[in-house]
């Protein structure tokens, strides 16, 4: 590869390579996937940058071979920073992300203690790698949306309620109490607009159609930006203590939407305080505890300072430091 600077990424789709490639371009920093047998040996130049996320590289989370890889790599550029869209998984003790977390925060604490700058999207994931290594130049930016940041907020709002998002991610939020978003649009007068892949066919599909639900299927940013900007709400089952790493949330927020949170428990996180940010499920919908203008704006005003440019300003910065 004829670069100066190189984003490595997990092979494969999803979110982390849809935000490497956001800021790749700006960076100067294309994309690379890198395996265990990507030859890396001619690489080098002014900085690397590793989009971090176990499962991306390894599909239990514990990549073993990533640090020796690094370890090498590292030596032949001007610096190294990662970005941590995650560190670990944690679970009860039935479930194997239990047995695995101690292995997966091992690569992590490694990846990190190799590192000259680092970036992640939570303040529970800054405080765990600050532990570990408070001198490295760092910043803690939740993520940006991936389908645009509109100009103009000040948009005309239908009675619409937008769900967003892959087929897995949109079904939690159609599944949520036995599928109380069908009832809670219902008694406010809401139009549901699902927006991503087909689901997969089965009585959820089935539902959709009964429901009278608006299947836009898989949309370009530009249009899935033009639709959030005329929706009063956005509907996403994430747990509030996360969903700075959301990139769903990121773009209900840009756009001005409310977000309608489903969660078990609630809390402030991350700058984010429940029907203030965003509405406490559908029961604040329902009480009409939100008035989802002003909890967009305020959504809104929350995202401003982690928009897109910032992130490409923060890396910049912190690439430009480490060198001096």
């Amino acid at each position: 590869m004829n670069a100066t600077s190189i984003s490595l990424i997990p092979p494969g789709t999803g979110g982390v390579r849809d935000y490497a490639t956001v800021l790749g371009n700006p960076l100067h920093a294309p994309l690379m996937e890198l395996t265990r047998n990507t030859d890396t040996a001619s690489l080098k130049g002014e900085f690397l940058l590793l989009h971090f996320s176990g499962y991306g590289f390894q599909k239990r989370g514990i990549p073993l071979w990533l640090v020796k890889k690094i370890d090498g790599l590292r030596t032949q550029f001007k610096a190294f920073g990662i970005v941590f869209h995650e560190l670990f998984a944690t679970g009860p003790p039935w479930g194997s992300a239990f047995w695995l977390s101690g292995c997966q925060q091992r690569i992590a604490r490694d990846l990190l203690l190799l590192s000259d700058f680092w970036l992640t999207n939570r303040e529970e994931s800054a405080r765990w790698l600050l532990e570990r290594s408070q001198a490295t130049p760092h910043r803690v930016l939740p993520v940006f949306s991936n389908v645009g940041e509109p100009a103009s907020i000040e948009t005309e709002r239908q009675r619409k309620l937008v769900v967003f998002g892959s087929a897995g991610i949109r079904a939690q939020s159609y599944e949520w109490s036995d599928g109380e978003l069908f009832r809670c649009a219902k008694r406010n007068g809401l139009e549901i607009h699902d927006i991503g892949p087909a689901m997969p066919g089965g009585p959820l599909s089935q539902r959709l159609v009964q429901e009278g639900v608006i299947a836009h299927g898989k949309l370009s940013a530009e249009q899935v930006s033009l639709a959030l900007s005329s929706a009063d709400y956005g509907a996403l089952a994430y747990p509030p203590d996360y969903v700075s790493k959301s990139s769903i949330f990121a773009a209900y927020s840009s756009h001005a939407v409310c977000p309608i949170l489903l969660s078990d428990e609630y809390g402030v996180h991350d700058g984010l305080t429940p029907n203030v940010h965003y509405a406490r499920g559908f029961d604040a919908v329902d009480r009409s505890a939100v008035d989802p203008r002003v909890i967009g704006h305020e959504a809104h005003k929350w995202y401003e300072p982690h928009r897109i440019d910032a992130h490409v300003a923060a890396l910049r910065t912190m690439t430009i430091e480490v060198q001096r």
